[in-house]
């Protein structure tokens, strides 16, 4: 069976699915905290975020962001989100939703492209996916909150 997806750029009317995307993902969400996201996210002209759609609804997610680097010349594009519904993986959606935000890289001049995937055991499929689409294994990354500063 072949699916007919339509790959396009989000609107805030696929806030509804996107929650339920960044569920699946491994990180829920309300309404309230995707609207004030996308919000933040939609108005930034560095951010671009593509979705596919599939009868109406919003199947795939990918959520990049161009930027300058320090470590080197030429523009850069960071994946930040890739997530496809579980009912639809391994149906190509995955692979579609990457293809599409290369050929918008390339249209960007963007020089280079990354991302990143927790090293939970959940993500092997993705790992093995990202291999197969050309991108190879780099750095570990770290996180933490900044301390609010406190006045005396």
């Amino acid at each position: 069976m072949s699916l007919d997806v339509n790959i396009r750029h989000s609107t805030d009317q696929d806030l509804q699915d996107m929650v339920i995307l960044m569920d699946q993902l491994g990180y829920p969400t309300t309404y309230a905290e995707m609207q004030e996201r996308y919000a933040h996210i939609a108005a930034d002209a560095n951010f671009t975020t593509l979705a596919a759609e599939v009868r109406g609804r919003v199947v795939g997610l990918l959520g990049m962001q161009t930027s300058y680097s320090y470590e080197k010349n030429g523009r850069h594009c960071r994946i930040m989100a890739l997530v496809v519904h579980e009912h639809y993986r391994g149906s190509g959606i995955g692979r579609q939703l990457l293809l599409a935000a290369e050929q918008w890289a390339a249209a960007q001049q963007v020089d280079s492209i990354s991302l990143n995937s927790g090293n939970r055991a959940d993500r092997e499929a993705a790992h093995a996916f990202y291999q197969e689409m050309g991108y190879t294994a780099g750095s570990t990354g770290f996180s933490k909150k900044p301390q609010l500063l406190q006045h005396n």
